[in-house]
């Protein structure tokens, strides 16, 4: 009988895959110590759990053939034993839409809290002030989306719905659903002039960390607006800063940091026309369904010898 592992804060949407799934054993991972019922475990299915207990699953589930994790990246399962495994061939997939569900809807939100100036209405209300602004139009306007995968393309669907051109960019410039066109990450900044919205969407690479620095602003228009949905290592943290504050960008949403918890000391809590969310983009109620289904999916492809979906293509680069 297939055995499958799951961590506690999936519990909730567990009863009805046993009965959707009868031939497959189900068993919680309780608390935060290995257990020898563990080591028979086929596959394990990952959101929270205390990185000491996964890299040791990781390490005495020899028969482990299969990872699936609920996040959109795999950039935070790690461990030197995920890492060997990985390397000696251990399947590894992610939800397909459950994250990017949400997370699209939260760069749509950021789009409309700059377009209707909610920022402006909500600063002019805390002074009692009757204060007006022209609002910009979002139909026509062109979004700019670093990273093609399942949240780029969720979010391309939704903005061309609203009516906006969607440019893509991705390593090698591959076309993608839902991209009017894409251009390689090699040649992207050339881009940066045509967007109303720049959005970061795609995983930490070597090729990219901190690519978004001061030269790269100083391209951006100065009505611009950055949204980090990302990573916060994509972006040089002090070029930001002087961008926003010298106007060079007209403003920003930001989900994510290179130090979280951001300290209370980061000059990014005081930019003028900014939003900052505690990482928070992936939240939403609808997600312990969306999880349970691609995983239901996903486990049912695996006992049937089909491949899965989300499946992790480039190990070398962590996605």
């Amino acid at each position: 009988m297939t055995h499958v592992l799951y961590t506690a804060n999936l519990a909730s949407v567990v009863p009805p895959l046993v009965e959707r799934h009868p031939g497959v054993r189900f068993t919680l991972i309780d608390g935060d110590e290995f257990r020898d019922e563990y080591r028979d475990a086929d596959i394990l299915w990952r959101s929270w759990v205390i990185p000491e207990l996964f890299d040791q699953l990781m390490g005495e589930c020899l028969d482990l053939k299969w990872l699936h994790v609920t996040s959109a990246g795999f950039d935070w399962a790690g461990g030197p034993n995920f890492d060997r495994r990985i390397a000696e061939g251990l399947l590894s997939s992610r939800s397909s839409t459950a994250y990017p569900t949400a997370i699209a809807e939260y760069v749509i939100a950021a789009i409309h809290l700059h377009a209707r100036r909610f920022l402006h209405f909500a600063d002019a209300q805390s002074r009692r002030e009757w204060s007006s602004g022209l609002a910009r139009d979002v139909a026509g306007s062109t979004l700019l989306v670093y990273g093609t995968g399942s949240i780029g393309r969720f979010t391309a669907e939704r903005a061309e719905a609203l009516g906006m051109t969607v440019i893509g960019v991705n390593r090698t410039g591959s076309a993608a659903e839902g991209f009017v066109r894409t251009e390689p990450f090699s040649s992207s900044s050339a881009l940066l002039p045509e967007a109303d919205w720049v959005v970061l969407a795609m995983p930490v690479t070597p090729e990219n960390r901190g690519f978004l620095g001061a030269a790269e602003f100083a391209a951006m228009r100065d009505d611009a607006v950055l949204i980090n949905v990302g990573r916060g290592a994509l972006i040089v943290e002090e070029s930001l800063v002087e961008a926003m504050t010298s106007g060079a960008i007209a403003g920003a949403v930001l989900d994510v940091f290179e130090q979280e918890p951001l300290p209370a000391d980061s000059p990014l809590w005081t930019l003028p026309n900014t939003l900052l969310t505690p990482h928070t983009s992936y939240s939403s109620d609808g997600n312990p369904q969306r999880l349970a289904e691609d995983f239901s999916e996903n486990l049912g492809r695996f006992l049937s010898g089909r491949p899965l979906l989300g499946v992790m293509s480039q190990p070398q680069l962590g996605y």
